[in-house]
């Protein structure tokens, strides 16, 4: 709620009114998110690695672009990124792709994200996807 009412005094601050209203996740997941029922919305997008994050969050048919984000040129960077072995090439499409996001103003961050696993000293093999998303198959308890 803090962040929230942050963000409505600073649009405020611009002439911008924000009407504020919090779910719980489930509730703003498929009310919100999943029927695209906002003007403006506040979510985790946060990601290690360009790739998949950058694809999902921005490519105009990716599985976490909630508001419907779609400009031709990024979805070709993106294509063009992921294809390359190029170190250079794909450095420089990201670039473009950012810089093209950055001129479309289609989001914003307003904060760092930080992903943590905690365990007891028994769990070993804990592994991540460069997505962020845990990989389960290879951990094990230790008796």
């Amino acid at each position: 709620m803090p962040f929230g009412e942050f963000i409505q005094a600073q649009m405020a601050a611009v002439g911008v009114n924000v009407q504020l209203q919090f779910y719980d996740l489930a509730q703003y997941s498929s009310s919100v998110l999943q029927s695209n029922d906002f003007q403006a919305t506040t979510w985790v997008g946060a990601f290690d690695a360009p790739f998949p994050g950058a694809t999902r969050l921005l490519r105009s048919d990716g599985n976490t672009n909630y508001g419907k984000y779609n400009n031709p040129e990024v979805d070709r960077l993106l294509d063009e990124a992921a294809a390359t072995s190029d170190q250079a090439v794909r450095t420089q499409a990201y670039q473009q792709v950012e810089q093209l996001v950055g001129q479309d103003l289609s989001m914003a961050w307003f904060s760092r994200s930080y992903l943590s696993t905690i365990t007891k000293p028994e769990i070993k093999g804990i592994d991540r996807y460069v997505s962020r998303d845990m990989f389960y198959a290879n951990m094990w308890l230790d008796r």
